[in-house]
């Protein structure tokens, strides 16, 4: 006889029934890399900024699954598991990274690119840099989900499960993000115009 999950009752349960039940799903990593890798970097690329920084924190990403494997259980999806470990890394870097740039007073600039027709890339560009620094005034959990929805085009329930949040607090994140993106981007151009 086999006793019900969480019931206590072990009588009738032997070694092989119990590891058969606590069956882990084998993670290669390799594999995983080669999946999930090019979403990772897109995701951190919106979330934080593009720079070397991004491979860093891809990397630390997959040595934290590395270290963590034994704790994947597989109730999520391992793409859910790993976004979750790069949000996390995502958060901190952002914390860590406004305190060093307010420290120097100073923000870097990305190197420009070249065109063949230098007045379009020039407006593509300074577009590209407005929405970059207004997504990086939204707060975290807004902007992880604008970027998400908008730019990575993925459906709510997809980004609920990601996150681990209910269809509605998606809902309600995108929203607000989306508003508050709004006014941020109206008051940018504003003072642009000035």
């Amino acid at each position: 006889m086999k006793a019900a999950p969480g019931s206590g009752d072990q009588r009738g349960v032997g070694p092989q029934s119990l590891a058969a039940e606590d069956v882990r799903p084998e993670l290669d990593l390799d594999a995983i890399y080669a999946e999930h890798a090019p979403f990772l970097t897109r995701v951190l690329i919106r979330l934080v900024g593009d720079g070397p920084h991004v491979d860093d924190l891809l990397q630390e990403t997959f040595i934290v699954a590395h270290r963590k494997r034994a704790s994947f259980d597989g109730r999520s999806a391992v793409r859910t598991w790993l976004y979750g470990i790069a949000a996390h890394l995502a958060m901190r870097h952002r914390r860590g990274a406004g305190r060093w740039r307010r420290a120097l007073g100073v923000y870097a600039e990305q190197p420009p690119r070249v065109s063949a027709n230098p007045e379009d890339e020039l407006e593509r560009a300074r577009a590209a840099q407005l929405l970059r620094a207004t997504l990086e005034r939204l707060p975290f959990k807004q902007r992880e989900v604008v970027v998400l929805y908008e730019l990575e085009e993925m459906e709510g329930a997809d980004i609920a499960e990601l996150l681990g949040i209910p269809i509605n607090t998606v809902w309600t994140r995108l929203h607000h993000g989306r508003k508050r993106l709004q006014e941020l981007m109206r008051n940018q151009i504003d003072r642009s115009a000035r």
